[in-house]
């Protein structure tokens, strides 16, 4: 206690001492002082002779547009630029300048420096998303058609449907975005974009019988929780002839599965720790049951991700006491993870597997690792796998042996694994289940799509796979 005591005065002492040493100088006596009277301001930024930049100080933004067929950004030439009296930049009046890629504009004022991120873009005017009353359309850019699949018992007015559309950032939509239109006919959208401007013509076809299914438990797509609805909506909208159905439409016959070859069943809830939980709590995947067994009796395959690996019991594909010993999760999809500059992953089994083609790689990761999220990306995680303790201390050969399945891929753990057709072979009418929280859609916030892209990816290797 006592030293304590001398340590607290000792350092009283220096407080003290410095206190006093700054009030003995006067502001004549402090040499070196910070300038920062003056402003860092960029006024007007002009390329060529007639491109003017629109200038976000705020963000430090100084953008250029260019005509859209303009190829000449490496060599472009600085005709005006006004700052700040008094600063001083990197650029100046008269340089010739490659656009190509962004450039830092370095503005200094005494000891104020501010710098700008300048990038010229060419005038653009193309469409990234389109959805109509819910469903996304298939855009194809190279001759400017979007194709939305509908049920025919949808229940949608196609006469007067509300659509929403996506597009290049400067763009303009005409008509707009969020407004009614006559989709009973081919239906065109105009985007432009100063010099640029694309038409795009919405053609919708009606769907009797899908050759592919997402099932849930809502009405339509858009009641679905978000992390189901992304997945749902990219089904629809890059396999053909895709569409969602409820369980009560599947249980209830109003749905023709006559040319169905896949059902897509991705379930983001609480996990279940038996399959007994997942029966009990799935009540409509449950009643709906007789329909999807015949469908599986008949060839028809299954991707099952999450939660609904359990219904892999429920077809007869699996032991019912061979659920997945290792889960978590839950929650409405807000995320819990934040991906950093090397997202998660998890390793292939067998890398030359079908479901792993044409995957993007991590730089330096190993041959066998499967990416699919990207820096910045949120998961909320939901997991039900097989972790190597208890009953499977034997690790991927004992969860092979215990549910007839195949190992995947997983780290430490079977995260993904696949399950064979009525007719006792892998491959087509078989199972594939993801059932890692890394097989995610939805990210409640911002990121780059890269790797993520593997997600579709997958899923057009496992159509593939499973019904061909």
């Amino acid at each position: 206690m006592i030293t304590k005591i001398k340590n607290i005065f000792a350092a009283c002492l220096v407080c003290l001492g410095i206190s006093a040493a700054l009030t003995a100088c006067s502001n004549d006596d402090i040499t070196g002082s910070i300038d920062v009277s003056g402003e860092c301001l960029v006024q007007e930024f002009v390329l060529n002779g007639q491109y003017t930049a629109t200038i976000n100080t705020e963000k430090r933004l100084i953008k250029v547009k260019v005509p859209v067929d303009f190829t000449a950004k490496d060599n472009m030439e600085i005709t005006s630029l006004s700052i700040s009296s008094g600063a001083t930049s990197n650029f100046k009046v008269g340089d010739h300048i490659n656009f190509d890629g962004d450039r830092t504009l370095h503005v200094a004022n005494g000891d104020l420096v501010m710098d700008y991120q300048v990038s010229v873009r060419n005038d653009e005017a193309l469409m990234s998303l389109f959805i109509l009353e819910g469903v996304k359309g298939a855009i194809n850019q190279q001759d400017k058609t979007i194709t939305v699949s509908v049920m025919a018992n949808s229940g949608i007015d196609l006469s007067n449907a509300t659509f929403e559309v996506e597009c290049s950032e400067d763009a303009t939509c005409s008509p707009a975005s969020g407004t009614k239109g006559n989709f009973t006919e081919p239906f065109q959208i105009t985007l432009n974009d100063n010099t640029a401007t694309t038409i795009y013509t919405v053609y919708v076809t009606l769907i009797e019988a899908p050759v592919a299914l997402f099932v849930g438990e809502a009405e339509n797509i858009e009641l679905l929780n978000d992390e189901e609805k992304a997945a749902a909506k990219w089904l629809t909208g890059n396999i053909a002839s895709a569409a969602y159905a409820s369980w009560s439409d599947v249980a209830s016959g109003n749905i023709s599965l006559e040319k169905c070859q896949l059902v897509f069943f991705h379930r983001h809830c609480s996990s279940y720790g038996n399959y007994n939980g997942f029966a009990e709590a799935e009540s409509g995947a449950m009643t709906a049951l007789p329909k999807m067994k015949e469908l599986w009796q008949r060839g028809v395959g299954f991707v099952l991700g999450r939660s609904a690996v359990n219904y892999a019991i429920a077809l007869g594909a699996m032991p019912e006491d061979a659920y997945p010993n290792n889960v978590w999760g839950g929650g409405g999809g807000e995320g819990s993870d934040l991906m950093g500059d090397d997202p998660w992953h998890f390793y292939a089994y067998d890398i030359t597997h079908p479901l792993w083609k044409n995957l993007k790689t991590y730089p330096g990761a190993a041959d066998n690792a499967v990416y699919t999220l990207d820096k910045d990306y949120t998961i909320c995680n939901t997991t039900s796998q097989y972790g190597f303790w208890d009953t499977y201390g034997g690790g991927k050969d004992a969860m092979e042996a215990k549910t007839g399945a195949r190992a995947l891929g997983g780290d430490n753990s079977v995260s993904s694994w696949e399950l064979k057709g009525a007719n006792g072979e892998f491959g087509k009418g078989g199972i594939i289940c993801l059932g890692s929280g890394l097989f995610d859609w939805n990210s409640p916030t911002p990121y780059v799509s890269n790797y993520h892209d593997n997600m579709g990816t997958i899923l057009l290797n496992a159509f593939d796979y499973l019904t061909k």
